[in-house]
């Protein structure tokens, strides 16, 4: 029997806040860095942004959050991690309306 608590997946779900896009392209290259570390320890198993509309070349994109999943111990566990993002600490996210549900996947597929 495992002595390590039981891990169950989350669904986070981040909207920003209604002027955060300057400041979301501004630590994007940091949070992407920071959230590598955490998808290659197991922690993070997807993530990425949502849109007001379906992405158009040439035209800046219309981010409206972001969406994850992740896999740790408890919802304070991912609050924790969320807390010390750079988008956090950038105010890009509205925390607000910061949604964190258990999840359980049904199917996953890679990209």
């Amino acid at each position: 029997m495992s002595s390590e608590p039981q891990k169950t997946e989350w669904l986070v779900i981040l909207p920003d806040q209604a002027d955060a896009l300057p400041r979301r392209m501004e630590v994007r290259p940091t949070h992407l860095e920071n959230v590598a570390k955490d998808v290659g320890s197991g922690f993070w198993l997807f993530g990425g942004a949502w849109f007001e509309d379906v992405p158009k070349e040439g035209e800046p994109p219309k981010i409206k959050g972001s969406a994850m999943l992740a896999w740790a111990e408890s919802k304070e566990a991912v609050m924790t991690k969320l807390k010390n993002d750079v988008y956090t600490k950038n105010e890009v996210w509205d925390w607000d309306k910061v949604q964190i549900f258990p999840f359980k996947s049904a199917v996953r597929k890679p990209l």
